[in-house]
């Protein structure tokens, strides 16, 4: 654990040595200064490309109608089997009535269809209540991530922090007076692509023998 103390004038930051299990041989102490212009400097580094987080937004745009289309011919397939289903109940109550089956072939037909009745109904209900729901995390994933550097290079050491801890939650550590940190989920992948990546590949005479994937893919 990291811990800040006040020596003459200006913050230090250095380890705790509370730990009972791992022993900690670091003695140096990094000034806040320093501390914030490595930071400033790491989370440069994940800041995604206003032009990809244009196109992103338009594909998410795009996606969200797909879905919900989707959603909507779902729906009406399964409300059409329920349909079928309640014809069915309807006919199996009148051969009962009519005594044209017992009652025993009555209940267990009954149970046998109310089961698929109740099974489709939840399958409408879980489509409408997931549909895209991990559109708008992505979409505000996206907005903070074409934002990293205005962050980074602000005077809100707040903002800067709760974005470094988005970044690397846990696994933000200080060594040797350098701030390192390990990336989680998609921003791991903005550090990684090489500068020279495009969004979309070029085009050219010779096949394409194998389909192109960009490096940074949040809407796959």
């Amino acid at each position: 654990m990291i811990t800040a103390e006040v020596q003459k004038g200006h913050n230090y930051y250095h380890c705790t040595k509370k730990s009972k299990v791992v022993k900690c041989f670091q003695q140096n102490y990094l000034r806040e200064e320093n501390l914030d212009n490595q930071l400033t400097t790491l989370i440069k580094k994940y800041s995604l490309r206003k032009d990809w987080a244009k196109k992103m937004l338009i594909r998410s745009a795009m996606e969200e109608k797909n879905i919900a289309q989707s959603c909507l011919d779902v729906t009406s397939v399964k409300r059409k089997e329920i349909e079928s289903i309640n014809l069915k109940l309807q006919f199996l109550l009148d051969s009962y009535l009519d005594q044209i089956i017992d009652k025993q072939t009555y209940q267990e037909k009954k149970f046998e269809l109310v089961g698929k009745k109740k099974t489709f109904e939840e399958q409408i209900f879980t489509n409408q209540q997931h549909q895209g729901s991990w559109l708008e995390p992505m979409r505000q994933w996206i907005n903070e991530a074409k934002g990293c550097d205005k962050v980074a290079l602000g005077t809100n050491k707040q903002a800067k922090k709760v974005l470094a801890s988005k970044i690397f939650g846990s696994n933000l550590y200080m060594e040797d007076k350098n701030v390192r940190g390990i990336a989680q989920n998609a921003w791991s992948a903005l550090c990684a692509d090489p500068p020279s990546r495009k969004w979309e590949r070029d085009t050219g005479v010779e096949p394409v023998f194998l389909p192109w994937e960009g490096s940074v893919r949040p809407l796959n």
